[in-house]
Formats: structure tokens, C-alpha cells, sequence
């Protein structure tokens, strides 16, 4: 009670200085404001990578394996390894086929690609799992890709941005030479295969998206057979992408077979994701932590205002510790003002954006849409660091108190 009414009389009344009361209101806005964008944008930051993982995990094989010496898939399907990946029924393993590649178009324009052939089984899980991702984003503009409308022989499927930069469209034709073919001797020609684009398609994955070209293994570019960049391997589906390091151990007990997780393939990805929003906290934390020493300003002009005040509260009976403790008391209920109301603006904000992403975002992110993905231990975080901070900003210019002594303080003329 003595705390409340010294709050309201020396900080917010008619009688506190004005400018007082005005660094007051400005330190519980900018706690407010600092705390508020802490949350929103971290709160973002989890739904983004949260996008991208999930994204990632569906579009991209769980497990990619190779065995040394093989560079022919009929060859490694008769390998031991691919047969105890088929053992599993959960499982689902494909041998695939990737190389590089130099797309020509008819204009004349040229552009680097991955050119990946894989099985029909294949195409098609990868065609449910993008249908499956984009069912509740029916707004976008997404250009569909139906089972019915796997490539043949003689064609191929581009992404959008790959078909963007090539100016290409459907029906299209693209000339396919291998990299080494442009390193011949003058005179030589090198070897090429003509194909058809019979879809382009849009998965909201920057690589796959930009850089890479689907096939029918064993239909199409069969005349690049013998690139030097064309490598063989399985690709590997889980349920949900679960127990792959275990999968992985039991594949690499095989002598000649190398193991590489999605999670090792986007390593650097998701290095990069930590660390971008660990930055991003720090810098935030480090305004939010400049919001908080507002306080210390309000509390020093108010300790050399109210000297005479403090005085005679002293010659009637207040201890030292006492005085000291109710300024502090006054300094945590001002920083409260803007922590709490902070900390559930923030939330508030990032639970509606949570439940209704917002769609503005152009398609070369990785996701079009703002997401967000309310974590209640950082809120914790958030309100136990700021009870510490706020505490800390308190006590330091209120135990200046308990240093004024009331017969010197008294004697001083208004």
C-alpha cells in the first residue's frame, strides 16, 4: 500500500515534476514497444524455420546413398543395400540418377541446370507431397502438377524459376549438352539430346525451383549415359523422416556405401538460420536492455527532486533499508507497466499471425506466406531476464537513498 501511493504521488500525480512524469511514460512505452518486437520477430523467425524445415522434409529425400564404384542404376538395384532399404514397407527407396547439364533454348539462350532422372514411383510421391503441402494454400498461385501428367520419353519438367530464366514454356524445346562437351577439340561435336518441356512446376523451394530438371530415368537423356558428371544413388523416404541416423549406421555397415541424411545436405542452411536469429535477438535484446535503463534516468531526477521528501520520511521512522526497498519496489511496478503489457502484446500479435499467416510475401522466398510459431518457453525467458534486468535497473539509483541524510537534506531552502 505505502509502495502504491508513493508511486502514484512521486511519479504520476499532478505534483511530480513533469518532466518526471514524462521520462516515466516514455520508459513504459519503450519497454512496451522493445519487448513487443522481440517476441513478434523471433516468434516469425520460428515459423519461418519451422516452414522451411517442413517444406524441406517433404520435397527433399530423407536419406541419399551412394555406393562407391557403381554409376549404373540397374546395377545398384541389384545391390544388397538397396534391397534391405526395400525390406522396410514404411520405407520408400528409389535409385535416382543426377548430373550436370547446359540447357540451350531454341533462342539461343543458355543456362546451367541439374538434370535428375528418376522412377515414376518416384515423380509421383514427390507430386502427393506437393499436393498435400499446398492444400490449405489454395489462394496461391501454384502451378499443379497431376500424376497423369508425368514426362515421357523424349521430355522433361523444369522448375519455374529455371523456366523464368530460360523463357521457356510448355511444349517448349531445350537443347541438353553435357558441362565437358564444351571443352572439345574444334571440329568435334559434342553430345546433345533434344527434349520437350511438358511441365513446368513450383515447389517454393529456391534449389529445386531454379536449378532443377526432371526426368524419367531410363526415357530420357540416355544419349548423356556416359557423362563424367553423372552419378547414381537411392534416395530414401521415411515415415516423417524419423530414425535416419539409425537407418544411416545400418546402411554404412556395408563397406563400399556413403549415407547422407537431409539434414546434412542442408547443414549450411540451417547454420544459417540459427545463426541469423541469434543476431537478431541479441541486437533486439540489446534495445529492449536500452529501454530498461530508462529507468535508472526516472529514479535519479527523482531521488534529487524528492530529497526533502525522502528526508523527513527518515525522521519519522524509515530505515535505510526500508527507503531503499520502496524505490526499488517503485522502479519494478514502473517497468512493469511496459513488460507485462509488452509481453502479451507480443504474444497476442504472434498467436493471431500463427493461426492466420499473412500472404505477402512475392514466391522467391521460401515460403510466400509471414508465419509465425509461439514458443511459451521464451516468453518465460523473456519475462525472467526482464524481472532481472528491471531489478537491477531499480535498486542501483535507489539505494542513492539511503545516503541522504535528513538534517543536511532539510536544511536545504525550496
Amino acid at each position: 500500500m505505502l509502495v502504491r501511493d508513493f508511486f502514484s504521488h512521486f511519479i504520476f500525480s499532478k505534483r511530480a515534476g513533469a518532466l518526471v512524469k514524462r521520462l516515466a511514460w516514455l520508459s513504459v512505452g519503450a519497454i512496451a514497444l522493445s519487448v513487443t518486437a522481440f517476441l513478434v520477430v523471433l516468434f516469425v523467425m520460428n515459423g519461418m524455420n519451422a516452414s522451411i524445415h517442413k517444406r524441406i522434409l517433404a520435397l527433399e529425400p530423407h536419406l541419399y546413398v551412394t555406393v562407391n564404384g557403381v554409376n549404373r542404376g540397374s546395377t545398384l538395384e541389384l545391390h544388397p543395400v538397396f534391397q534391405r532399404l526395400k525390406e522396410n514397407p514404411l520405407n520408400k527407396a528409389y535409385v535416382y540418377e543426377t548430373q550436370d547439364v547446359i540447357l540451350r533454348t531454341m533462342d539461343g539462350q543458355f543456362h546451367g541446370a541439374i538434370a535428375r532422372g528418376v522412377s515414376a514411383e518416384s515423380l509421383k510421391f514427390m507430386v502427393e507431397q506437393i499436393h498435400q503441402m499446398e492444400e490449405k494454400k489454395r489462394h496461391d498461385n501454384v502451378q499443379f502438377w497431376r500424376p497423369e501428367e508425368l514426362p515421357g520419353k523424349g521430355e522433361v519438367v523444369v522448375g519455374v524459376d529455371l523456366a523464368r530464366s530460360l523463357g521457356v514454356f510448355e511444349g517448349d524445346f531445350l537443347t541438353v549438352v553435357p558441362p565437358e562437351g564444351l571443352l572439345l577439340p574444334p571440329g568435334e561435336s559434342p553430345k546433345f539430346e533434344k527434349v520437350r518441356v511438358s511441365k513446368i512446376i513450383s515447389t517454393n523451394l529456391a534449389d529445386l525451383d531454379s536449378q532443377f530438371v526432371f526426368y524419367q530415368r531410363n526415357m530420357t537423356l540416355n544419349t548423356l549415359a556416359g557423362a563424367a558428371s553423372r552419378k547414381v544413388g537411392i534416395e530414401v523416404w521415411t515415415p516423417e523422416g524419423k530414425n535416419l541416423n539409425d537407418l544411416k549406421k545400418e546402411v554404412e555397415k556395408f563397406s563400399d556405401v556413403i549415407a547422407e541424411t537431409w539434414m546434412d545436405r542442408n547443414s549450411v542452411l540451417f547454420f544459417a538460420l540459427r545463426l541469423e536469429k541469434i543476431i537478431i535477438g541479441v541486437f533486439l535484446g540489446l534495445a529492449g536492455l536500452i529501454a530498461a535503463s530508462s529507468i535508472l534516468s526516472v529514479l535519479a531526477l527523482l531521488m534529487s527532486q524528492k530529497k526533502r521528501d525522502i528526508a523527513i520520511l527518515k525522521t519519522l521512522g524509515l530505515s535505510n533499508q526500508r527507503t531503499v526497498k520502496i524505490f526499488t519496489q517503485m522502479g519494478m511496478m514502473l517497468a512493469a507497466f511496459g513488460l507485462i503489457p509488452g509481453l502479451v502484446l507480443g504474444t497476442g500479435i504472434s498467436y493471431y499471425i500463427e493461426k492466420n499467416p499473412v500472404n505477402i510475401l512475392p514466391d522467391i522466398y521460401y515460403d510466400s506466406q509471414i508465419p509465425a510459431l509461439v514458443d511459451p518457453w521464451l516468453i518465460w525467458g523473456v519475462l525472467i531476464v526482464g524481472f532481472f534486468v528491471c531489478l537491477g535497473g531499480a535498486w542501483y539509483p535507489a539505494r542513492t537513498s539511503s545516503e541522504i541524510e535528513p538534517a543536511q537534506a532539510l536544511r536545504i531552502k525550496n
